[in-house]
């Protein structure tokens, strides 16, 4: 009998202990894949945007070597880009092109800083709306020779990489990227 008593107690103490125990969180579930890449995009926009305001307006026409873009003409290109990727996906035309001649003739380098920056502006609004017209439903369909989701990936990936170029110009200039503002060892 001493044995029976001594076997429920065991199990009772394990059964306590077992209701004690901390629970782990139900698992999340993913985020969709338009949301994750929409993440990412709005991230790099913030980036862009912050670099084109804080970059002096005497320094846009500076280039770091002559083979490469002006500051105005790469803020220009990113600009394009998104044109072109965001009215692909909304079934529009493209918007006409600021960095249209790769020479210091540029119309982007006879810009002023406030005309980039709003077309800048303007373009992330219209990839904004290209984004807030996808879904997972709709995201494969054809946006000229990318799906939808493909050429916003796309589009994503490219401003990206071109960010990479504005914090080296940045660097360069000495100045702080928006990226590792506020970092230790800047």
């Amino acid at each position: 009998m001493k044995q029976i008593v001594l076997f429920f107690a065991c199990v009772l103490a394990l059964a306590v202990a077992v209701v004690a125990m901390p629970q782990a969180p139900a698992q999340q579930q993913p985020l969709p894949l338009t949301t994750e890449v929409q993440n990412t995009y709005n991230s790099i926009k913030g980036n862009i945007i912050k670099s084109a305001e804080q970059f002096p307006e005497d320094k846009y026409t500076w280039q770091p070597t002559p083979e490469v873009r002006s500051w105005a003409r790469l803020i220009a290109h990113i600009s394009d880009d998104n044109n072109g990727s965001c009215s692909s996906v909304l079934g529009q035309q493209r918007p006409a092109r600021l960095d249209n001649e790769d020479t210091p003739n540029s119309a982007a380098n006879k810009m002023p800083k406030a005309d980039l920056q709003k077309a800048l502006g303007d373009s992330f609004a219209l990839c904004d709306k290209a984004f807030g017209s996808i879904t997972d439903a709709n995201m494969m369909e054809r946006a000229g020779s990318r799906s939808k989701i493909g050429a916003l990936i796309y589009n994503t990936s490219h401003i990206n990489e071109h960010y990479g170029n504005l914090v080296t110009y940045m660097r360069l200039n000495k100045m702080v990227p928006p990226s590792s503002a506020g970092r230790m060892g800047k």
